[in-house]
């Protein structure tokens, strides 16, 4: 009987304060392992190739118990005492709390950033549902994070970028690999930073004052946040691009040649995105159809090359 079981039958009550804390680590760890080591490479008698293993997990949404949460919560009044255990910068703002008259109230202590001494019911269910995420992540090759907010946007994939990375490719050892291929790397270097550039203006526009200096800052991260989804996406039922493609794709995001596109309405997964892009590497292709085999061959992107599909794509 594994710690999950008796949540699922008897609730987390059933469960205790140890496990609650991260004491059932291992016994998850060796769930996750054991399926993990399944995956394996097939010999050369059978053709070579690798078995990949995927697993998919599905997280709580906050949106979904955060008004049970609040609700609970707010009925929660903590005594100064209950802060003993904490830093003393926290224990004297709670005293200023107290002389000020302010109830210790779950709600109160977030809008000063003062965590609350014990987690309520609601929470630490989550915070159950959660707690082997890291174990399994630190396991896997990588994970791919798609967030029901993004869906219900009409992202198309809902790709979290902030939380998605991968480990496959990278390393010494790969140099004939792909996906860590010396010409993807001169092109998505800044990949990450851009996405979180474009989470970072949302979030700071969300509530701000605007301006249009701001509103247009806003705007074109978020047009290069599209125009990187807008490259990368592909048809789950298509055959895959070559590595010339992709390179040629996240070139043209980097360097604002989808822009027109994107302000016509073309985004990811849309009819009018996946004509626009299959028109430009046709083009591409036909205009310069030595600089795309080379990148197909040698796996890399020479300076004068990348300035030549540059200037194509002008």
């Amino acid at each position: 009987i594994t710690t999950q079981e008796l949540v699922q039958v008897y609730g987390v009550d059933a469960v205790v304060e140890a496990d609650l804390n991260g004491g059932s680590s291992s016994e998850m760890r060796g769930f996750f392992s054991g399926l993990i080591q399944r995956a394996a490479r097939y010999n050369a008698k059978k053709g070579s190739g690798s078995v990949t293993l995927l697993l998919l997990s599905t997280l709580p949404n906050p949106a979904d118990t955060e008004t049970d949460e609040n609700a609970e919560e707010d009925e929660l009044v903590f005594e100064a005492s209950d802060f003993d255990a904490m830093a003393e910068k926290i224990k004297d703002r709670i005293s200023m709390l107290v002389k000020a008259n302010v109830p210790l109230t779950p709600t109160n202590l977030a809008k000063i950033q003062i965590p609350v001494p014990r987690p309520s019911a609601a929470e630490n269910v989550k915070r159950l549902a959660l707690q082997h995420v890291e174990d399994l992540i630190s396991m896997s090759d990588g994970q791919v994070w798609l967030d029901g907010e993004l869906a219900k946007e009409g992202r198309s994939p809902p790709l979290d970028s902030t939380r998605s990375l991968t480990r496959v490719g990278v390393g010494a050892d790969t140099r004939t690999c792909r996906a860590d291929a010396p010409a993807l790397r001169t092109v998505v270097g800044s990949l990450r930073f851009e996405f979180q550039q474009a989470t970072d203006v949302l979030n700071s526009s969300n509530g701000a004052s605007s301006s249009s200096s701001a509103e247009g800052d806003t705007a074109k991260q978020v047009r290069k946040r599209d125009a990187f989804l807008l490259a990368m996406y592909q048809e789950a039922d298509g055959e895959g691009r070559r590595l010339s493609q992709e390179v040629v794709a996240l070139l043209a995001a980097a360097g604002g040649h989808l822009d027109g596109v994107l302000a016509r309405g073309a985004r990811a997964g849309t009819p009018e995105g996946k004509g626009a892009l299959e028109g430009l590497l046709g083009y591409v292709e036909a205009e310069v159809p030595d600089i795309m085999a080379s990148i197909d061959e040698t796996l890399d992107l020479t300076l004068e090359d990348k300035e030549m599909l540059e200037r194509v794509m002008r």
